[in-house]
């Protein structure tokens, strides 16, 4: 029983009692489960059940007498089965509408002996029904050891199926809640190694970036102080906002191309004419939430390998679009290009671990050749409806 394995919480050990108690003894074979459970499904299979044992009982009836029943035989048998099948439904139901869920947590003597006890109850009930239908006196026969008999074995039948239906659903529903739990642990520390990677690449800015931005603004006091004060006060708005986002595992599309639009200013200062930027962001895609600095990677692989090794430089443009459910995010360069087939370097994979971790399939990195040269480097995300 699930009270014997202390490892479950509580509402994992109601999960199993619930989904072992709900099953229709039919769902013992594979071609029952196909259909959801519902009210109406479980009447249908208790009649289907109620022809099985129906037609159990008249082979049985058949093997002791070596003939052929008589159709009004056969008309008694099928009424008694329906009888006693549905009786047996429905004291099931309200048993588990009321007790059955305090009984199946006190053990396995405990559950066999209400089993027994329903299908005993149940069975009399249904036959004593059957005989005010088909116009029987039971009561008058109950001394009759036929008709004990007959209770007897139906009623240990019916508690058998019963109960091993029961364990037997009881033991594969701790293996999936088992299952799932070790699932999601592993999810779990999954995602939090990932976070914590994401935290560490957040928080560490490019050495070279940090020192050549100083750098700059040092040789700038003089001669331009205008431009090196203007160079300073992006800086430390980048600086800024970066240090907010690690603090966050997500946020706007507005905020982050706020982002990187003070990291590419900074970096316009620096590299002059060499750069030129393009940001397009639609109005209405400014609030779509997206994973913070999801697009810093990407911009700084375009400018580092692909427009700096350029001794002219060149073009990056920063995209946003939405296709039906689908945002897209690019990041194209007119840098010296890496090609379609390069994976990118740890920065790329981080975002499509981040992505795949965040949506599965439904997210999905790219990459592409920006014609005449250069790169596009792609992302797709699942939004909503607009």
């Amino acid at each position: 029983m699930t009270n014997y394995n202390p490892s479950f919480t509580p509402e994992e050990r109601r999960k199993v009692i619930d989904q072992a108690a709900a099953s229709h003894p039919l769902e013992m074979f594979p071609v029952f489960r196909r259909w959801p459970r519902s009210h109406a499904r479980d009447i249908a299979y208790t009649f289907i059940w109620n022809l099985g044992f129906a037609a159990l009982f008249a082979l049985l009836a058949i093997v002791g007498s070596w003939r052929l029943p008589s159709a009004n035989w056969l008309w008694i048998n099928f009424v008694v089965a329906n009888c006693v099948g549905y009786t047996l439904h429905l004291f099931f139901f309200l048993g588990r509408c009321t007790i059955e869920r305090a009984i199946l947590q006190q053990g396995r003597v405990v559950v066999t002996l209400y089993y027994a006890a329903m299908s005993t109850i149940g069975v009399m009930t249904g036959f004593w029904l059957a005989a005010q239908l088909v116009g029987r006196n039971i009561l008058g026969k109950l001394g009759d050891h036929r008709w004990i008999l007959a209770v007897a074995v139906t009623s240990l039948v019916i508690s058998v199926v019963i109960g091993i239906m029961y364990f037997w659903r009881e033991k594969s529903a701790l293996a999936e809640a088992a299952l799932e739990r070790e699932q999601r642990r592993n999810a779990d520390i999954e995602r939090g190694a990932l976070a914590a990677n994401v935290r560490a690449l957040q928080a560490q800015i490019e050495p070279h970036f940090l020192f050549n931005t100083l750098a700059n603004v040092t040789s700038l006091i003089e001669p331009d102080p205008a431009r090196a004060k203007h160079m300073l006060e992006t800086f430390i708005r980048f600086l800024r906002a970066s240090l907010a986002a690690t603090r966050r595992s997500s946020t706007t599309l507005a905020d982050e191309f706020a982002l990187i639009g003070d990291f590419l200013e900074v970096l316009e200062v620096r590299m002059g004419e060499r750069l030129q930027v393009a940001i397009d962001l639609p109005a209405d895609l400014g609030a779509i939430e997206v994973p913070a600095m999801l697009l810093q990677p990407v911009v700084e692989n375009a400018i580092r390998h692909g427009l700096e090794p350029k001794v002219e430089g060149g073009r990056i443009e920063l995209r946003a679009r939405r296709e039906g459910g689908t945002l897209v995010l690019e990041v194209a360069d007119t840098g010296v290009g890496f090609g379609e087939a390069t994976a990118g370097g740890v920065g790329l994979a981080n975002i499509r671990e981040r992505l795949r971790l965040a949506h599965g399939d439904a997210a999905r990195l790219s990459i592409r050749a920006n014609a005449p040269q250069g790169t596009i480097v792609a992302i797709e995300l699942p939004v909503g409806s607009p």
